[in-house]
């Protein structure tokens, strides 16, 4: 038996998945993945010692749970950490899969208020943060309600999404809305000015790791594709916070905007699992900060900078002046690629062409096949607690008085 410590990543589609993977390994620890997609890129890793293959949770989810306990008793797992969609039914089972293991996740409540941008909002605004004007779209009513009190032009998105895939940019009103409400909404008025991202880890409450990244290159509208460290204290202070206020465990990010017209940060939605921030992390601090007990924050080097290579490759061009795309393909580090680990960067080529055959398959768009079997839209959680609506207010009056970064108990949840 293996007298290396044993974390078991879920998740091991994603480039955090595999760049997680590669930090445990050089950390010293055995690292083992479960995943429901075939060719997924942690199967092609070295720092992967094995990866066995679940069921999506959101098409069996006892399946999923079940084989998770298995593997975690089987294989004497010290660690869970979920990365990706499958962290909301990794903390719905939370405390059966803790008595076999440590799991790096909050519990199910917590993730469906702050993932919910409509609840999320709501909280800020009530704990007196300033928020962009908002309101929840359930029906009709909501909607003839929503388009008097939010100013426009206005931002239309599901409550829960992935990508900034489905959001519509809407210039003035309309008597109905351009999207079936089988499912809640949420209208934001539009703030323009440069997006940033932060990501985090915490332990009860007290942050372990935090990343900062401004949105440059990006695929379409949504998820940004380089990667470089921005301070930005305001936003530190932020995210330091707020996790102290839920006393939150896991990981964490955020999406702000400042504003163009007043230079304030607006925070616009929570992704309480690991996003693209982790790229930016190349030594064994984030492991540290995830299974440790380290006396201070984690935070990148100012030098590094990162990329999704092949995305650059194909949307970069597009986005900036070709100067400034050949520079970024030039001075940025691949995140799949890595002389160590050579087959991951052949392997994405196979995953991708699996992804591309079953997307014209079954007729699915690409994107919403990467995650339709772990996507996570606010179920019942199995307890008679319904989280596609559960503590909404209708809108959020948007701003308050202060800004990011002042106050002290602002943030505590009602």
């Amino acid at each position: 038996m293996s007298t290396e410590p044993t974390v078991l990543l879920t998740g091991g589609r994603a480039p955090v998945a595999l760049h997680l993977a590669r930090l445990f390994r050089e950390a010293g620890f055995r690292v083992l993945s479960a995943e429901s997609m075939k060719y997924p890129l942690l199967s092609f890793s070295n720092a992967v010692d094995r990866c066995f293959s679940l069921p999506g949770p959101a098409v069996d989810e006892a399946g999923f749970v079940e084989g998770l306990a298995s593997l975690i008793r089987e294989h004497a797992v010290d660690w869970l950490i979920p990365t990706c969609e499958e962290t909301f039914y990794v903390a719905k089972y939370r405390r059966e899969l803790g008595s076999f293991c440590r799991v790096l996740a909050d519990d199910l409540d917590t993730l469906a208020r702050l993932h919910h941008k409509g609840v999320f909002i709501e909280e800020l605004n009530r704990a007196g943060e300033l928020v962009p004007k908002t309101a929840v779209v359930c029906d009709l009513s909501d909607w003839r309600r929503a388009v008097e009190e939010i100013p426009f032009p206005a931002v239309l998105k599901p409550a829960y999404s992935r990508f900034a895939t489905q959001v519509h940019f809407l210039e003035e009103p309309a008597a109905e809305p351009p999207v079936s409400l089988d499912r809640p909404w949420v209208l934001q008025e539009r703030i323009p000015g440069p997006q940033f991202s932060t990501y985090a880890v915490a332990q009860r409450g007290r942050l372990t790791a935090y990343s900062c990244y401004r949105r440059v290159f990006r695929v379409g509208t949504g998820s940004s594709i380089t990667f470089r460290h921005e301070p930005e204290p305001l936003l530190y202070r932020w995210t330091e916070r707020l996790v102290k206020r839920y006393r939150y465990t896991g990981q964490i990010a955020f999406d702000f905007i400042r504003s163009d017209e007043d230079g304030k940060y607006y925070p616009l939605e929570c992704n309480p699992r690991a996003t693209s921030g982790i790229h930016l992390f190349t030594d064994a601090s984030l492991v540290e900060a995830m299974t440790g007990n380290p006396p201070a924050c984690a935070f990148p080097d100012l030098g590094v900078k990162a990329m999704l290579g092949i995305p650059v490759l194909l949307y970069g061009w597009r986005q900036e002046k070709p100067r400034k795309w050949l520079k970024t393909l030039a001075t940025h580090r691949d995140v799949i690629f890595d002389r160590r680990d050579l087959l991951p960067s052949l392997g994405q080529g196979i995953s991708l062409l699996y992804l591309f055959m079953t997307a014209l398959r079954r007729r699915i768009p690409l994107l919403k096949l990467t995650t339709w079997d772990i996507e996570w839209e606010g179920e019942e959680d199995g307890k008679g607690t319904d989280h596609r609506r559960n503590g909404i207010s209708r809108t959020s009056p948007g701003p308050a008085p202060e800004a990011v970064g002042a106050g002290g108990d602002r943030f505590r949840p009602e």
